[in-house]
């Protein structure tokens, strides 16, 4: 994780990068304000809540809490982890290798 994105992890999220029990890079891209390529996107746990940002000239950054993802799943022909039951975040399908979807589930308390 850059600077940038630990900085805003601490700013707009108020949780130091110390606190985080998982932090996974997706292979899901963001457009934050790049010209020629987007960011990437990063999938954070803490004890209590599900981190998505990204940053680059523009922010973005969602949290949900651990208990509104426990329906979550990887779907392996199309290489997403799929967020559910969450309806409010921007992307609850984010492509990811199978072995950081698995972590991730781990965190979230899906076995």
């Amino acid at each position: 994780m850059t600077e940038l994105e630990k900085r805003l992890l601490a700013t707009e999220g108020g949780i130091a990068p110390e606190a985080l029990r998982l932090c996974v890079l997706s292979r899901q891209r963001v457009d934050t304000g790049r010209w020629w390529r987007r960011s990437p996107l990063w999938v954070c746990a803490t004890e209590s809540h599900l981190i998505l940002l990204a940053v680059s000239r523009r922010k973005y950054i969602e949290q949900v809490p651990l208990a509104d993802c426990r329906d979550s799943r990887y779907n392996a022909e199309s290489g997403e982890l799929i967020l559910a039951p969450v309806e409010t975040l921007l992307f609850s399908r984010i492509r990811m290798s199978p072995r950081d979807a698995l972590a991730v589930l781990r965190a979230i308390g899906n076995r």
